[in-house]
């Protein structure tokens, strides 16, 4: 038995953030299952307040990993959805990266429950690109992203070091001069996509 999809589309030039905990296998093996799920939901509940603040779309967690992107606001007006496009999904991108700074500024604040002097550390990735996106489920209904884009948004992410933001180079170039702090780029061999040029940028100094 399968039921029509509830709804579904392609979506361009959109940005992805994958945020997990650096050490967190560590961390949960520490401590008990509850104290797992108070530090989670203590990052968790920050970093959905930044969504808000920055107008990125929590996507899903899954374990300490945190996904968000921001796609287009189906309430703007046709203007403004025309000046979206013009500039390439550009404005939505600042949107992501000033979210992915918040993001590392904020980890600073929830202390591992392993080490009451230590703060968590967490690791962010961020690819803009196409997708494909729609509602899939019968008896929970759940908006779903996939496509090469997330892949190599998650392995950005996957690659990062603690408390630093790595990028894709077609991230990289669509922010352009409007962030100049990036550090030197780096090669980063990605499953199925071969070596790609990245960069790290360090929201904190």
């Amino acid at each position: 038995y399968s039921s029509p999809v509830l709804y579904a589309e392609e979506k361009h030039n959109v940005s992805i953030v994958f945020v997990d905990i650096v050490g967190f296998s560590r961390i949960a093996a520490g401590v008990t299952p509850l104290k797992v799920m108070d530090m989670l939901q203590n990052l968790f509940s920050r970093f959905d307040l930044l969504c808000e603040k920055h107008g990125v779309q929590k996507l899903d967690t899954v374990g300490d990993a945190y996904i968000a992107c921001a796609l287009d606001d189906d309430d703007d007006d046709d203007d403004d959805e025309n000046n979206r496009e013009d500039d390439n999904g550009k404005s939505r991108a600042l949107c992501c990266l000033n979210l992915a700074k918040d993001m590392v500024k904020e980890s600073f604040k929830v202390m591992a429950p392993t080490d009451p002097e230590e703060h968590l550390k967490i690791r962010v990735g961020i690819h803009v690109g196409d997708l494909s996106c729609g509602v899939l489920g019968q008896s929970v209904p759940k908006f779903s992203v996939f496509g090469d884009a997330v892949n190599l948004a998650a392995r950005m992410e996957q690659t990062s070091m603690p408390m630093r933001i790595h990028v894709s180079k077609q991230f990289h170039d669509l922010i352009g001069e409007d962030e100049t702090r990036w550090e030197e780029s780096k090669i980063t061999s990605v499953k199925n996509m071969g070596e790609v040029e990245t960069w790290i940028l360090d929201p904190v100094y």
